[in-house]
Formats: structure tokens, sequence, C-alpha cells
């Protein structure tokens, strides 16, 4: 929602109604027929989904002015992937027809929306290309590249476990835990309080690079 004019978020934020969801809760369930979108006020979620083998592959985290679940909402089909709280969640409900009578009034915004589907496929096949491509350490490494600096999505993203970093990239738990240890010994980074603390940007940059 970031990308909306002012006019047309408030307008859109005005049309839905307030829900909260408490940390670890589940928001939205990967195959669900469900037609509402959730306009995320405070707070982050992890998006994820689960293949046939039994594993998760997290592909982001949605937070403050992030818009979530539109895309059932336009083709009808059921969710692509599951959204879960991993803070606790403020934000707006609005339903299938409020969220297309909202589209139909703002023609603006039903672009900006459309493009920001756009570029989130786009990263979609990125990663996809990077997780059958690319080794732990160097995934693992442009993950914490992504998710490090001043963006709140980075606080928000060192709250992820050992075993939501694995989702992530595609990896097990094990392969992560030494990654980790690696980047620790090298002075890459360090853990604080639970908490992945990027200490060395240019030499991360560096091993993602490899």
């Amino acid at each position: 929602m970031a990308a909306l004019a002012a006019s047309d978020r408030d307008a859109l934020l005005a049309m839905g109604s307030p829900r909260t969801y408490r940390a670890g809760r589940r928001i939205m369930a990967q195959g669900a027929v469900e037609d509402f979108v959730l306009a995320l006020s405070t707070g982050w979620t992890t998006v994820s989904a689960d293949a046939d083998n039994g594993r998760s592959v997290i592909f982001g985290l949605c937070g403050p002015r992030d818009l979530i679940g539109e895309m059932a909402v336009f083709d009808g089909g059921p969710r692509s992937a599951n959204v879960t709280a991993l803070t606790d969640v403020s934000a707006r409900l609005l339903t299938r027809g409020q969220f297309q009578s909202f589209l139909r009034g703002h023609p603006h915004a039903y672009e900006v929306l459309l493009r920001g589907m756009a570029i989130r496929l786009r990263a979609a096949d990125v990663h996809s290309q990077d997780l059958a491509t690319l080794p732990v350490l160097r995934r693992l490494a442009r993950l914490l590249l992504d998710v490090d600096g001043e963006d709140p999505r980075s606080a928000a993203a060192a709250r992820l476990t050992q075993n939501e970093l694995a989702a992530a990239i595609g990896a097990t738990r094990e392969s992560v835990a030494k990654a980790l240890a690696d980047l620790r010994s090298r002075d890459v980074l360090r853990t604080v309080d639970r908490r992945i603390v990027v200490i060395d940007r240019p030499a991360l940059a560096a091993i993602a690079a490899l």
C-alpha cells in the first residue's frame, strides 16, 4: 500500500474492519478458499508455502502498509500461501466485494496493485533459481543482506528462528546452523538475545557474491 496515493490508501483503509492477531497465529492457510484481503497496519507476518514432501518454504515478510491475500480475490482461487503472524499484528479486513468496489472507484490504485503483484512474482522466480543453484552459505548470506538495513523489516527478520531461516532458503536446520557458525567465526555477524546482528556487511556481501 505504500505505493498508493495517500487519498487512495485512506479510502482503502476506511472500507475495512479492524482485526488483531497474536504472534504465532495462522492468519491465512494455503489452499483455503476465502474472499478477504488484509491491509496490515502494525506488526509482521511470514509468507510461506508447504511442498508435497512436507517441507515449508518462506517467501518473505509482510508488514505495515503491505496488502496480503489479494491474489485469491483477483482470481477467485484458493490461497497460494500460508500467512502467519511473526509478531502481534493489527490490520484492516476488506471483503472481496469491498476490495473490488475500491478498485472500480480508484483505477490508478488498480494499476499500482497489479504492478506490485508483478514485482513479487518476478522476485519469486529469482528466489526459485537461487534455491536450485546456490550453496547454503551463499543463500543465507543473500537473505541476511536482503533484510539487513534501516528498513524495520530488518528487526522483524532478526526474530526468525533457525528453522524459519532454513525454510526461507530451502535448506535444513543443521546446514543453516553450520553456516551461521561459519559467519560468526569470521566475525561477519553475532547473535544478541537470540537475534542475528550483521557486523560486517561488506564481508557478507562478498560471501553472497562468491
